[in-house]
């Protein structure tokens, strides 16, 4: 008996070949699973459906053993987004991660007074990004699990001290980070890479810019880096420009927000689904439950669409602010 396969199975089935993570690969599967057609033909098919999914869930179980050092920077993703700062002795990390996420931090004057990655919430409208500051690099020498929890990041937020020749600190930086095998991508997008390497978005803020001496710094900063990567004067201590820093971060998580709602009634707008970019109808239809997508017939789309309402299949790639009506 044939399996007469649906175009969403195989569609599932291609995200599920392209998946890169045991994670990405279960969410495949579970829509490939939710979708394929439910007779003797598909019988085989559907066992060995379950039996991939059984060992993946069994691979994501099985944790390598870390050190402490190691377990120190496993630090668990929360909220839409994950940003982590880095920065030199004295560069501000600290102070910054205080005024944007009111996190409990040490806070002073002297070098290395953060020893241990600590996690905080950003508001920034109606999500919540999670900012982690981490112990200032040091020239030569990367702590264990350092380089997992950047390449682990949605984005970086890359501090330099306005007062302390800040370019000489940008190269430092951008060197540190090549030797943990991450790069640092800014207006133009990077090329091939050696194997084992990673991209990160990251924006550089210029800290401690509310002086004439800071100002000139940022200026000598802006000469050297600003046509390369998105930058930012701040002063985390009088808590100035802190706004626009989340303004122009949040394009750089590589996330959308969409919301939905019912036939009839209004989308609730402080309540929105958090998706990659790129993501489609379907997508968002399996935010809400594994069988509401497959159940679902099409969808009607406020925002990017050619017009208000506008008719769309699962296919259909989804836009920041997106108002989505889901039909089964």
């Amino acid at each position: 008996m044939p399996a007469n396969l649906t175009p969403q199975y195989l569609d599932a089935e291609l995200k599920f070949k392209q998946a890169k993570t045991p994670s990405e690969k279960i969410k495949a599967l579970e829509v490939m699973m939710a979708v394929i057609p439910k007779h003797k033909g598909t019988e085989k098919l559907r066992a060995q459906l379950k039996s991939r999914m059984a060992k993946l869930k069994e691979e994501l179980q099985r944790r390598p053993t870390l050190s402490k050092a190691e377990q120190a920077y496993n630090v668990k993703k929360e909220g839409a987004a994950q940003v982590v700062l880095v920065g030199l002795p004295n560069s501000g990390k600290s102070t910054l991660l205080v005024q944007l996420t009111h996190a409990p931090s040490e806070v002073g004057e002297y070098p290395f007074t953060t020893q241990r990655p600590i996690p905080g919430m950003m508001e920034f409208e109606n999500l919540k990004i999670q900012l982690v500051d981490t112990p200032p690099i040091q020239l030569d020498h990367v702590e264990p699990g350092f380089p997992n929890l950047v390449r682990n990041a949605d984005a970086l937020l890359l501090v330099v001290d306005l007062l302390d020749d800040p370019v000489f600190q940008a190269e430092i930086l951008l060197e540190e980070l090549d030797r943990m095998k991450t790069k640092v991508e800014g207006f133009e997008p990077i090329g091939e890479l050696p194997e084992g390497f990673t991209v990160k978005k990251g924006l550089w803020v210029g800290n401690k810019c509310d002086s004439r001496e800071g100002l000139e710094g940022y200026r000598s900063l802006e000469g050297r880096f600003k046509t390369l990567y998105p930058m930012l004067p701040i002063s985390a201590k009088e808590a100035m420009n802190l706004e626009a820093l989340k303004r122009d971060l949040y394009p750089l998580l590589g996330i959308v927000r969409v919301y939905t709602k019912a036939p009839g009634k209004e989308p609730d707008l402080t309540e929105p689904v958090v998706l990659k970019k790129n993501s489609t109808i379907e997508d968002v239809a399996l935010s809400v439950h594994k069988d509401f997508a497959a159940k679902l017939r099409y969808a009607r789309v406020w925002g990017s669409g050619k017009f208000g309402g506008q008719m769309v299949k699962r296919d259909y790639r989804v836009s920041e602010g997106d108002v989505i009506e889901l039909h089964i």
